[in-house]
């Protein structure tokens, strides 16, 4: 991979990685389409996810700093409630418990961390067949018609009106089922997670903001799981420095078109993006053939 095509797929994934089509999949096409096959492309996968999720941080910190303190406190309580528990046990006494839930901060934070824990198995356990799929047209394209096709079903879902508060853990489990799944190229992570969000009722506004906020440990724990893996990846400094700059291009490009896209996400009709997701679907596919 040369400057400019690290720079253009950086480009690309920071224009739309907050759009219900697949980012990876964009630039998995674009890396079969110029023979750019190698070990180290799922790593500049992770690297350009990673710097879009700077500026994702940067757009929600006032809820990301809220939902860390409401972690450090549930944490506290549930510690609590395990003395309260075993001085009950020891006394015989009828001591309340801590309340668990209680503000919407809290139940978002709950749920995120229900969604965490599907979306973290699947991550692992799919990397290696991700990363397989990635040198794949008819991979990606069979994934970019999946998205299109539940971003289709989803259009015709009348919209609900449910904030994080009166989710249940098992819609937020099967989100991080979605989010776990996304790692495959083609599959976008933002349109499986609205969709599904969206199905189990959430509003528009609720489910881009949860959908965004369940990203940032996804892209995390990529990074981590990667970082793990450099020290086997032969990777020569000029190719890091290329794949540098895309990171770089994608998180400026990112950070100048979050806050538009976040509005637009709330309000957009999903057929447009199913429609163009299925036809590059197609080409993906075509293209194994003609490639």
């Amino acid at each position: 991979m040369n400057f400019l095509q690290a720079l253009l797929i950086g480009i690309l994934h920071g224009v739309t990685a907050f759009l219900p089509v697949s980012s990876s999949g964009h630039a998995g096409l674009l890396e079969n389409l110029w023979n750019i096959r190698a070990p180290e492309n799922l790593f500049f996968e992770v690297l350009l996810h990673t710097a879009v999720l700077l500026a994702v941080i940067v757009t929600f910190w006032s809820d990301i700093r809220r939902i860390l303190a409401e972690f450090i406190l549930i944490i506290m309580d549930v510690l609590t409630n395990i003395r309260i528990y075993i001085e009950n046990k020891k006394n015989g006494g009828e001591k309340r418990y801590q309340k668990i839930g209680g503000t919407n901060y809290r139940k978002m934070t709950l749920l995120l961390m229900t969604a965490v824990v599907p979306m973290s198995i699947l991550g692992f356990l799919s990397r290696n067949l991700a990363e397989i799929a990635f040198g794949s047209f008819p991979a990606i394209g069979m994934g970019m018609m999946i998205s299109a096709i539940l971003l289709l079903v989803t259009d015709f879902i009348p919209a609900g009106d449910r904030i994080p508060r009166n989710m249940t853990y098992d819609h937020a489990m099967w989100m991080g089922i979605c989010q776990g799944i996304a790692v495959f190229p083609g599959i976008s992570r933002v349109g499986i997670s609205m969709s599904i969000s969206l199905l189990c009722g959430l509003n528009r506004k609720a489910s881009v903001k949860f959908t965004f906020l369940m990203g940032i440990p996804a892209a995390a724990g990529a990074l981590i799981l990667e970082l793990g893996q450099v020290s086997s990846l032969s990777l020569p400094g000029k190719q890091l420095a290329y794949y540098m700059a895309g990171a770089v291009a994608a998180g400026a490009v990112a950070f100048f078109l979050i806050k538009y896209m976040v509005k637009y996400l709330q309000r957009a009709r999903f057929r447009g993006f199913a429609y163009y997701s299925f036809l590059l679907g197609i080409t993906a596919i075509v293209c194994n053939f003609l490639h």
